[in-house]
């Protein structure tokens, strides 16, 4: 099992009898929080208190208060007391780490996406001898959500979720966090996702190469970080082909209405002759109603899509029958997954660290490629 102990605290005094005993005061705090006597998101008994258990001066407790705060085991809340923090709570003594996704309310309802995801975190702890709680936050508050990860012990949390107030709640009470598949520029936390800018222009790229020169775009654009990245990298990718996206050729839509989108574009005179559709359902879409028009995807219509390694033979490739399977640009839920965990044992480590943003590879898969 690989484990991340709780560093020693230090503690340091001009007393020499005051030092020791605030450092024997810090040790015996900080044996308690990696016992699981003092919980995560719990409070420490008051500074009197503790000066009156050990026999000791306040301004002794408060020093080694001070040290474990330095630490990052503690931090002081004003008119309440130190609150243990989260990152007190240690993997080598069972705590989990808790997987937050906000996409749906019952793990019955996760679609596959997030469903692979999870069983990616499940088996990047396997390995190293740890445990995943997962929880679904869309019909909790911040609160809540907060509550029931210290209620689990976890001693960490990957996010599947883009609230403000949730991430702030995360932070502030410790939690080493990394948001996974997700990223927002206003709360500075870890991220880990996919390369989409890359994704976009290995699509582009890809499609330029073949000589086509009418290549649109159908797909979400302004929804997610996911899809501005792609879009970015989809006309970066024209752009160095020479090439260029005209605004009647960028066609906005979600899955739901992807069918009939790319149905209406591909019916106009001067219709496509490519069209990057970078979302697993949307790409599926576009080959339905190449097929209803009696278009050969890859001899009439070019295409690239977009899907995870995981789900590639059982989501991607059933969606395009008749051998008319493109290339879909494609990226690993395990990487992702042991990506984050490993971050997450950094942050642990060292919570000062500056958050970064982590992109997983991304390939583009050739229908005859493994």
């Amino acid at each position: 099992m690989n484990t991340m102990p709780i560093p020693p605290a230090k503690v340091s005094g001009n007393v020499k009898n005051g030092g020791r005993a605030a450092a024997k005061l810090a040790v015996a705090l900080q044996a308690d929080i990696a016992a699981g006597k003092l919980v995560g998101g719990s409070f420490l008994p008051t500074e009197r208190d503790l000066a009156e258990t050990h026999g000791i001066g306040r301004m002794t407790v408060r020093r080694a208060l001070k040290s474990l705060e330095a630490g990052g085991l503690i931090a002081a809340e004003p008119r309440h007391g130190y609150r243990v923090m989260a990152r007190s709570n240690a993997p080598e003594f069972g705590c989990p780490l808790a997987y937050v996704l906000e996409a749906a309310q019952r793990p019955e309802e996760w679609d596959e996406t997030h469903k692979t995801l999870l069983t990616g975190f499940q088996s990047a702890l396997a390995a190293r001898g740890g445990s995943l709680l997962s929880l679904s936050s869309k019909s909790l508050s911040p609160a809540r959500v907060l509550d029931q990860l210290l209620a689990g012990k976890a001693w960490g949390a990957a996010l599947d979720a883009v609230n403000l107030e949730l991430l702030e709640l995360v932070r502030r009470n410790g939690f080493p966090a990394v948001m996974v598949d997700a990223w927002t520029a206003e709360t500075p936390i870890d991220a880990v996702l996919q390369d989409d800018y890359q994704g976009g222009m290995l699509a582009a790229g890809h499609l330029a190469s073949l000589g086509h020169r009418r290549i649109a775009w159908i797909g979400p654009l302004t929804q997610s970080a996911h899809s501005l990245g792609r879009y970015a990298g989809a006309v970066a990718g024209l752009v160095k082909a020479g090439l260029e996206l005209p605004a009647d050729l960028r066609i906005e839509t979600v899955e739901a209405g992807a069918e009939a989108a790319a149905r209406a574009l591909l019916s106009r005179p001067d219709r496509p002759d490519a069209i990057i559709a970078l979302w697993t359902g949307v790409s599926v879409a576009v080959g339905r109603a190449a097929r209803g028009l009696g278009l050969v995807v890859g001899r009439d219509l070019g295409l690239v899509g977009w899907s995870m390694e995981e789900l590639y033979s059982s989501v991607f490739r059933p969606g395009f029958p008749d051998g008319q399977v493109p290339p879909a640009v494609v990226w690993s839920v395990a990487d992702m997954a042991e990506t984050a965990v490993c971050r997450l044992a950094e942050r642990r480590a060292n919570p000062k660290l500056p958050p970064l943003r982590i992109n997983v590879p991304v390939r583009l898969r050739m229908p005859d490629q493994k």
